[in-house]
């Protein structure tokens, strides 16, 4: 009987202890761009603020992963945001000083070589430092949905400064994660879905 119930005991310590160690933070800042929040395109028959192309506010990944967070931190404040030109990789002064202790940035899919990979690589790395100067902070680089050719630049950047980086590119090769398999917003079709949204959230957490 006691060799039986071994096992048993050592899962329910097991996952008491993972209880014990999740993360616990205080806020959250997601700087981002269309896929973290996006105003109105009517062309695109869109007419909300959130991320593009979620079916409701809860479903995309900045609120999927704010309220799973929310299970171990319940106080856990949350803010959205982005960069000012997000084509140079420059703009970000409004966001400093960073009070934040969990710092999302998702950016890439406004670039159009308006500088050199070098110079976004460079600079993407600065603004890790500005963010986290002050205080203690975790910062989670997303890699690009579309825009790949910035995947191994924003992975460097975010190996320099000791940042989690995590791709989406095993989400983005999945069709079902995109928005045309949901039928919702086929003019925004390439974009992620409320599938590819919930991957993505889950592949932050993981990361953490």
């Amino acid at each position: 009987m006691m060799k039986t119930m071994l096992p048993a005991v050592a899962a329910v310590l097991f996952l008491l202890a993972g209880c014990a160690t999740a993360p616990r933070y205080q806020k959250m800042l997601v700087v981002g761009d269309s896929l973290t929040a996006c105003a109105p395109l009517p062309a695109l028959g869109w007419n909300h603020d959130w991320g593009l192309a979620a079916t409701a506010r809860e479903n995309d990944f900045v609120h999927r992963l704010h309220g799973q967070l929310k299970k171990h931190s319940p106080a856990l404040r949350l803010a959205v945001d982005s960069i000012m030109y997000q084509d140079e990789m420059t703009g970000w002064v409004h966001l400093i000083p960073c009070d934040a202790d969990l710092v999302v940035i998702q950016l890439s899919e406004n670039y159009q070589g308006g500088i050199s990979l070098e110079e976004y690589r460079d600079a993407y790395a600065q603004m890790i430092d500005e963010l986290r100067e002050g205080s203690p902070k975790t910062i989670v680089c997303l890699g690009p949905w579309k825009n790949t050719q910035l995947e191994p630049v924003i992975a460097e950047a975010a190996k320099s400064r000791n940042a989690i980086f995590v791709s989406l590119r095993e989400i983005y090769d999945d069709p079902a994660n995109h928005a045309a398999s949901e039928g919702v917003y086929p003019k925004a079709g390439d974009f992620p879905g409320d599938r590819g949204m919930a991957a993505i959230a889950r592949a932050i957490l993981a990361a953490l």
